[in-house]
């Protein structure tokens, strides 16, 4: 009797408390927090985390080594060795293994950082470290006085010492692959076999490595999705504002909108990971005002580096990677428009939160996790324990709503597992309801029946 009871109070908490409560079981961790524009991490073969810090940039000696950001307002980007590597042990234990590394950010912010920005590892153990730059690569040398910036480096981490691989910024500056603005910024890299793919979001292209030191064996431009755009998904400038450019001639493929701001549709590619199938998958950003619903997800040959849409409809992607059964996991950097919620210079002035979306082999679509702590984040990778790590607040630097190191486990019921519908709960509800009276009738049953024994 005591065991039919707690059977049906089972019953009853499984349809009306405990699916509520497994909703309630997913969670944000915070692994590490303190960081300066946290970017793109990897893990070793100890299980250590590589992550990458691009540092808050300087005060470019007093505003001599300062450049004007092409994507901030024309603010300054001014340099300094605030840049890092931090290795992150399984207990927890935060180590800085390479530091004073070269960055450039706004001023006075710091946000906005391109410097350390990608480490990854091999199928041999061996290091490599991006650089980005986010700015004119001529200007590299020369004002910001930055020559590490823009490349691809082999690392030795017993000494510290770089092995230069590959020197985008200056392949830019000569070939222009694109044809539009003259802007360098290696944001990412994937490794399969003994080749680097590394995507250029300054440049919009991607571009092939040989690990080998031959350096680049081959780049594409990527492919421009043309929008059309109404004055609504602008900003408004400020009454009396001008345009920021001056007036000035805009480069090759771009518009001027009606609100007086420049607009392209440049790509600007952002994430890449090696699919299960041999292909490379590469996200986008998109280019100013960051149409919502815009971005896409690119389906890369890496022999060619001819590319395929695989989805679209996504907004502001700064990742993508799979997990072990071949799903697909895509980070959405902020969910609408990036100067609806923070203003250039780092300013929070609305909703910075982002998303974790999964693309399951059938192509549905899944939002795992969706602000709650998710901020501005760039790069997504799967640890070795099945959850994914995330550079979080990625733009922003140390201070109350700094950078971090987070993880969220997609296996959760508020992840990849379904919890039933308020339709499911009832439908349970009621089935329990059916028990229990079939159970009060079975027990009168065989009440009667023992009477008319007696």
């Amino acid at each position: 009797m005591k065991f039919k009871s707690f059977a049906l109070l089972f019953s009853v908490c499984v349809a009306a408390t405990c699916g509520t409560q497994a909703a309630r079981a997913a969670s944000l961790s915070v692994v590490a927090d303190g960081l300066n524009n946290p970017r793109n991490l990897d893990f070793a073969p100890d299980g250590s985390i590589y992550l990458t810090e691009s540092g808050r940039g300087g005060d470019g000696n007093g505003g001599v080594n300062c450049i004007p950001s092409p994507s901030a307002q024309y603010i300054p980007l001014c340099s300094g060795n605030t840049g890092s590597v931090v290795k992150i042990a399984k207990d927890g234990t935060k180590t800085t293994v390479l530091s004073n590394l070269p960055s450039i950010a706004l001023v006075p912010s710091g946000e906005q950082a391109a410097g350390p920005a990608d480490f990854k590892f091999d199928s041999k153990g061996n290091a490599y470290l991006l650089y980005g730059l986010a700015g004119d690569p001529n200007s590299r040398d020369t004002k910001l006085q930055s020559p590490l910036l823009g490349q691809l480096y082999k690392v030795d981490l017993n000494t510290g010492s770089l092995t230069s691989l590959a020197d985008f910024a200056a392949y830019e500056a000569k070939y222009n692959p694109d044809g539009t603005d003259l802007i360098n910024n290696p944001y990412a890299f994937a490794i399969k076999g003994d080749t680097a793919y590394v995507v250029d979001g300054g440049g919009n292209s991607i571009y092939s490595v040989g690990l080998d030191g031959s350096g680049i064996k081959n780049v594409a431009a990527i492919p421009q999705k043309v929008i059309s755009l109404s004055t609504d998904q602008f900003p408004t400038l400020p009454e009396g504002t001008t345009d920021p450019t001056g007036g000035a001639p805009l480069p090759p493929g771009y518009s001027r909108a009606s609100n007086g701001l420049p607009v392209s549709n440049q790509s600007v590619p952002t994430g890449i990971a090696v699919a299960p199938d041999g292909s490379l998958t590469l996200s986008e950003y998109t280019y100013f005002p960051y149409p919502e619903n815009e971005a896409r997800i690119l389906k890369v040959d890496p022999d060619t580096l001819q590319t395929q849409v695989l989805a679209d409809g996504f907004t502001q992607l700064t990742g993508v990677t799979y997990d072990s059964e071949g799903n697909l996991y895509a980070l959405q950097h902020i969910n609408q428009s990036e100067w609806k919620g923070i203003q250039q210079g780092g300013v929070i002035t609305g909703d910075i939160s982002g998303s974790v979306i999964k693309i399951a082999k059938d192509g549905t679509r899944q939002t795992i996790w969706s602000g709650d702590g998710l901020e501005a984040a760039s790069g997504l990778v799967f640890g070795p324990d099945g959850d994914l790590y995330i550079s979080n607040r990625a733009r922003l630097v140390a201070g109350e709503r700094g950078g971090q190191l987070i993880k969220i486990d997609p296996r959760s019921s508020g992840g990849a597992t379904k919890v039933p519908e308020p339709a499911s709960v009832i439908g349970l509800l009621l089935a329990t309801a059916v028990g229990v009276k079939a159970m009060k009738r079975k027990r009168q049953e065989d009440l009667l029946h023992k009477v008319e024994t007696i």
